[in-house]
């Protein structure tokens, strides 16, 4: 069975590296820097997990056809449309891609491109650092979830689980909703401008993460969904936890939460890089479904608004918890 790692930023280069670390036959699609940055080979590690170092991957030639059993899109969400027509290079009849995009949206488009291929979607629910030399580490607790099905069962159950966490799931639409509750996070981090675990432990920033966590809750109560639970506490949990006062806080966090010093969320590397956020698939994704519910999130509705003006530079990275909570009109 051969695999496609389509995508080889950070995620795609872990996945890929685990993938390789269990034997599978695995080729990556990236870009020329890419390539020439992995020629020595590359390294994966896992928080307090094992750390892996892999020969130079494979890579397919992005001029010629080449087709693949099981392909793993691990492109943003923003990249998606664009890579349909090179994405048909790279299947044929009988082959599976999986979708490996955080929020919601960017799937539709992968299964209106291929409406006779199996298209699966999946959750990671971790974070990826390039700590430098090409060597991605797992940054963060959580695990790979891909949506159940025959054909990619014996592929999940041979992954590494210290390196690679995964598991198979019969209701990835709700795995999918509790993922994203964690993803809401991402724009508080981008607009702090700091690493994710001095973050956490601001109480400030925390208060901002407990509204936008709220407002989801109340969306997905709403559609009758129970969110499975991806930390150490139920997802229902998750904004009380956020509020406890910093000496409760960093002592359960510890246990619930653990974070490397080092790890940042993707939308704090597209901002910083000037590039188009995942803004709309994420908290665009509460805030339209929350308005066909008839429910309002508007602290889900201003995030969005102060994430573009950064992208239009209207805007700067670098707001404090204090400001952010103003301009939300997060009430403490």
């Amino acid at each position: 069975m051969k695999h496609l790692i389509f995508g080889t930023g950070l995620i795609g280069s872990f996945l890929g590296g685990g993938l390789h670390n269990a034997g599978f036959d695995v080729s990556f699609l990236a870009r020329k820097r890419q390539i020439e940055a992995m020629k020595s080979g590359f390294t994966v590690s896992a928080l307090d997990g094992p750390k892996v170092a892999l020969p130079p991957p494979v890579f397919t030639d992005q001029k010629e056809t080449e087709m693949f059993n099981i392909v793993w899109l691990t492109v943003k969400c923003t990249a998606v449309a664009d890579c349909m027509k090179e994405l048909e290079n790279y299947i044929k009849d009988g082959s599976i891609i999986v979708c490996c995009q955080n929020g919601f949206g960017s799937e539709a488009i992968v299964k209106s491109s291929f409406p006779n291929i199996t298209v699966l979607t999946a959750t990671v629910g971790f974070n990826v650092a390039n700590q430098g030399d090409q060597h991605f580490h797992r940054s963060t607790q959580g695990s790979l979830v891909v949506e159940s099905h025959d054909k990619v069962k014996s592929v999940v159950e041979l992954l590494d689980k210290n390196l690679l966490p995964s598991h198979l799931s019969s209701d990835i639409h709700a795995e999918r909703w509790a993922k994203l509750q964690l993803n809401l996070a991402n724009p508080v981090n981008a607009l702090a401008d700091i690493p994710t675990k001095a973050m956490t432990e601001d109480r400030d920033y925390r208060l901002v993460i407990a509204a936008l966590m709220s407002e989801l809750l109340k969306v997905v109560n709403r559609m009758g969904i129970s969110l499975p639970k991806l930390t150490a506490l139920p997802a229902s949990y998750l904004p009380g936890l956020m509020k406890l006062p910093n000496f409760l806080y960093l002592r359960l966090a510890q246990r619930t939460l653990a974070i490397d010093p080092t790890a940042r969320v993707s939308m704090w590397w597209d901002l910083s890089q000037n590039k188009k956020t995942e803004i709309d698939f994420l908290n665009g994704s509460v805030v339209n479904q929350a308005k066909e519910l008839g429910i309002e999130c508007p602290v889900n509705e201003r995030i969005i608004e102060l994430i573009k003006e950064v992208e239009t530079g209207k805007r700067q990275m670098g707001i404090s918890g204090k400001e952010l909570q103003s301009l939300l009109g997060v009430e403490i």
